[in-house]
């Protein structure tokens, strides 16, 4: 019988394992004392059979993420939370990460590389960013202009959602194949290098491509009063203070799933370990050593 430990991490891990908890033995190290209901705390680490780290896993390349803990939880202790080839679980790994691993003969698996996490994951994340509109533009969705930059699958969600509330929709990108797709979804579409003929026309942009794309002559273009919401992973904006001496309302909302929908992105977490556990087991009865 498989058994985890959840080391670190913010309200998703906990969540997640309370959910991987209603078929495994999970417990939680690292967590604040007042959500000990989620699973058993322990007061000292010892070896699991699995070890599941936050999303993301380790940020400064030293220590887990760990926000509840009092004190730091440093990565060179995953060696004494799980036994000689047993399994480390993490969200975005990290060359530190997967060192210790090798030297001590642990398999490292990143669910954040899961394609089934990644699409759910754009469900709390789109509902999210629908949340920082609604509390920052003094106007409603209904009849506003939107510039979804990129057609991935945050994207996707959020064109849906934002048409649904009755937004005109306009989807900018690079690859015709995208802007085909976005176009199928209801959304009118300009390719990204004739962009600056229509930017003063946005209430909001969504920016979900990871390059600098905003930069100090296309702030001058927007509309004083459009909202930027940057849900990229590197910031549109290469300078935040042209930004605010152009009067432009630029939130970056990263980690939003942890931060808006804990349990669902918890369960997201959990559901997805429990797919990688349950395609081992097809392996290895089928004996493929191939998938």
């Amino acid at each position: 019988m498989n058994n985890f430990l959840f080391l670190g991490g913010d309200m998703r891990s906990l969540h997640a394992a309370k959910r991987l908890g209603e078929r495994y033995d999970c417990f939680v190290y690292g967590v604040a004392e007042t959500e000990s209901i989620h699973a058993p705390v322990l007061r000292e680490i010892t070896k699991f059979k699995s070890l599941v780290l936050p999303l993301p896993a380790c940020a400064d390349g030293l220590n887990i993420n760990a926000p509840y803990s009092k004190t730091p939880i440093p990565i060179s202790v995953i060696p004494e939370a799980v036994y000689s080839g047993g399994t480390v679980y993490c969200g975005k790994s990290c060359p530190a990460l997967e060192k210790i691993c090798t030297e001590n003969n642990l398999s490292l698996i990143d669910y954040f590389e899961r394609e089934e996490l990644a699409v759910m994951n754009a469900i709390p994340t789109s509902e999210g960013c629908l949340e920082i509109i609604m509390r920052e533009k003094p106007q409603t969705i209904f009849g506003s202009s939107v510039l979804l930059t990129g057609f991935g699958r945050i994207s996707k969600v959020l064109g849906k959602l934002l048409i649904a509330l009755g937004a005109k929709v306009t989807v900018t990108a690079r690859k015709y194949s995208d802007l085909a797709w976005a176009e199928i979804s209801g959304c009118e579409t300009i390719h990204l290098s004739k962009l600056d003929d229509m930017l003063e026309k946005f209430d909001t942009i969504i920016n979900t491509i990871p390059a600098p794309i905003l930069d100090t002559d296309r702030l001058k273009m927007l509309k004083p009063d459009c909202l930027v919401v940057d849900l990229a992973s590197k910031a549109c904006v290469p300078n935040l203070e042209n930004a605010k001496k152009e009067g432009v309302n630029i939130i970056r909302a990263l980690s939003l799933p942890g931060k808006t929908s804990p349990v669902t992105a918890g369960y997201i977490i959990a559901d997805t370990i429990m797919n990688i556990l349950a395609l081992s087991s097809e392996t290895a009865e089928s004996g493929d050593t191939n998938v």
